[in-house]
């Protein structure tokens, strides 16, 4: 991964939130909900986004999409780059490109105009207030 370009916060609160993006990036990347809970806002109001155009509202919706794509894709690790992200004394917003080759394993087709065929993927992700 390229340097982290962290803004604000202390020293300890970069490290401790470089370290809990790789934790993200680990678990995100095997779909791991138990890996994941801990990560995700709890907060009634929280919207997740992912890269298929679409919001999700809350963490049960949220957690619906990752158990599907558990069940129906295999992914290698996300390979995090460009990481930035800006630290106040209560909030933190993080963001980064990342890589990653995925695989459907699903028995059904996948769904419209997503595309698993194992090639490389680059992408952007981000955190919002309360999750990374």
């Amino acid at each position: 991964m390229s340097q982290p370009n962290l803004v604000g916060g202390s020293a300890r609160d970069r490290a401790q939130l470089i370290k809990l993006h790789a934790t993200y990036i680990d678990a995100n990347s095997s779909f791991d909900r138990e890996k994941l809970d801990p990560l995700w806002s709890k907060a009634p109001e929280a919207t997740f986004f992912n890269l298929n155009g679409h919001t999700y509202n809350g963490r049960e919706h949220w957690f619906r999409l990752w158990e599907f794509y558990g069940q129906n894709v295999a992914s290698s690790h996300w390979t995090p780059f460009d990481m930035g992200g800006v630290v106040s004394d209560d909030l933190a917003v993080v963001w980064c490109h990342r890589r990653t080759r995925r695989n459907w394993t699903g028995k059904e087709p996948p769904p419209k105009d997503i595309h698993y065929g194992g090639h490389f993927s680059e992408a952007s992700a981000g955190a919002r207030p309360g999750g990374v």
